[in-house]
C-alpha cells in the first residue's frame, strides 16, 4: 500500500508542478506589454542582467488618476512574475510612500529570490528592517 501512496503523491506533485508552468507561462490577452491602465510606468528600472532580473518600480494610481502610492514589478527574463502595487505583510490596501521604499523593498525580494531560489516571502520585521514601515 506504501507504494501505491508513494506512486499518487509523486504523480500529484508532478502534475501539479507542469500546470503551474503552464499558466504562470500564460500572458493575460487584456494587457499588451504588462501595462496595467491603472498605473503609470514613470518609476526607474535597476536590471541585473547576469541573472536576467529586473526590478521597476510605477506609481499605483486610483480610477480618477490620483496617485496612491509606490509598487514595484519584478521580470525574469522580460517576463513580469511579481506585481506587488501594496506593502507586503502589512493589513490593508497600502502602497508604499515612496519611490525609494518600493525600491528598496523591491531589491530585497529579489536579492531574496536569488538566495533562495524561489518566490520571496517578505515579513513586517523585515519591513520594519528596511525602514519603510514609518
Amino acid at each position: 500500500m506504501k507504494f501505491y501512496r508513494s506512486v499518487f503523491l509523486n504523480f500529484n506533485f508532478v502534475l501539479f508542478f507542469f500546470t503551474f508552468l503552464l499558466f504562470s507561462s500564460c500572458d493575460s490577452p487584456n494587457h499588451k506589454n504588462g501595462s496595467d491602465p491603472s498605473q503609470s510606468n514613470t518609476g526607474s528600472s535597476t536590471s541585473a542582467p547576469s541573472n536576467g532580473m529586473e526590478l521597476k518600480t510605477f506609481e499605483v494610481k486610483d480610477s480618477k488618476g490620483i496617485s496612491q502610492g509606490w509598487g514595484y514589478d519584478i521580470y525574469v527574463n522580460g517576463k513580469k512574475i511579481i506585481h506587488q502595487p501594496i506593502m507586503p505583510a502589512v493589513p490593508g490596501n497600502n502602497s508604499f510612500k515612496t519611490e525609494n521604499d518600493a525600491q528598496k523593498v523591491g531589491s530585497f525580494a529579489v536579492d531574496k529570490m536569488l538566495r533562495e531560489g524561489a518566490l520571496p516571502t517578505i515579513l513586517i520585521k523585515e519591513l520594519d528592517s528596511l525602514g519603510v514601515l514609518k
